[in-house]
């Protein structure tokens, strides 16, 4: 308690003996009967005005203490209250993340369980598959054409599920390395290749030979994927034209064909996820998964991928290979 605050609430007090000071005083000086030696009158202020002193003093100390008890009471309680509810917090706060610890943990095997099952299908599937080819070879070049041709699609989405369930990895990284885009391009055309050579579509190659840091799995993912689209959208005796470009900021890969192309209303929504649209339904059996993940993959590797088309003329991905783009720009798979 400061001073003056205990002055205003004694202030009652405080006047009143002001007042009966004063009052005694006058009656002294004006008194007739009584002895005015001015020694005495002062010696009695001196001793009234002590005494006053005294008392306030004392009446001052006692009441800052009692406060300063009363707030320091307050204060231990407060804080007391204080680490009374930051335990409770706490230990809420900690129980909460202990459950979501062994949840998450519970779900990462989950999810790699299922990988460790998916991946081992994939393969048992792949061996079947190698053996029907062999077996197909011993048959009529017509009547196994098409058989071929039925097998190499299932190899072909036998393998988007395999990179499918490795994109969705809750502990996937991305491996870094130099990538030649065009060993990868002709790789994936070699893959496809059995889908152009059934509809007699002719491949111009014009992609010139440049390197990338990169993840050579998911390169090799993204140009199947573009491919084998091409290859579903194009009519017999089509065209698919692949170039390479360059200025001073980027590699650019054209792969265009000279297909149905993609509606109008559709083609900003080819990269959403299951979206087959109105070729996918009429054409093809459309899963609206291959170019959802090439997608999704390109903004992993910071690689830009767009498309453009013509109804009826043309489709055309552009890839675009930033050339400020290293290693560090690679980023780990987004859940």
């Amino acid at each position: 308690m400061k001073l003056i605050d205990y002055m205003k609430i004694n202030k009652v007090g405080l006047t009143n003996n002001i007042i009966i000071f004063i009052i005694t005083n006058c009656i002294v000086y004006t008194s007739s009967t009584i002895n005015k030696a001015f020694k005495d009158i002062v010696y009695m202020d001196i001793l009234i005005l002590l005494i006053e002193f005294i008392t306030f003093t004392y009446g001052f100390i006692k009441e800052k203490n009692k406060y300063s008890n009363i707030l320091k009471f307050n204060e231990g309680l407060a804080n007391k209250t204080n680490d009374f509810h930051l335990n409770i917090v706490s230990n809420i706060l900690e129980k909460q993340s202990l459950e979501y610890l062994k949840k998450e943990e519970s779900l990462k095997n989950n999810i790699n369980d299922f990988e460790d099952y998916i991946t081992k299908w994939v393969h048992d599937i792949k061996m079947n598959i190698s053996i029907v080819d062999l077996l197909l070879e011993d048959l009529e070049e017509d009547e196994s054409q098409k058989i071929i041709s039925e097998m190499k699609q299932m190899e072909f989405s036998v393998n988007q599920v395999l990179y499918v369930t490795r994109a969705n990895n809750y502990n996937l990284d991305v491996k870094s390395e130099q990538v030649a885009v065009g060993d990868e391009i002709r790789k994936a055309i070699k893959m496809n290749a059995i889908f152009f050579i059934n509809k007699n579509i002719e491949i111009i190659l014009e992609a010139e030979g440049f390197n990338i840091i990169s993840d050579r799995k998911w390169i090799h993912y993204i140009f199947s994927q573009i491919i084998n689209n091409s290859s579903k959208y194009t009519n017999e005796n089509g065209q698919l034209h692949i170039l390479s470009k360059e200025d001073s900021k980027a590699y650019y890969l054209h792969i265009k064909d000279n297909g149905i192309g993609i509606p109008k209303e559709d083609i900003n929504r080819i990269f959403n996820k299951g979206f087959t649209g109105k070729n996918g339904r009429t054409r093809t059996k459309s899963t609206g998964i291959g170019l959802y993940y090439a997608k999704k993959m390109c903004n992993n590797l910071n690689i830009d991928l767009k498309v453009e088309s013509r109804e009826g003329e043309y489709t055309e991905f552009i890839l675009s290979f930033y050339k400020l783009a290293d290693y560090y720009n690679v980023t780990p798979m987004s859940h």
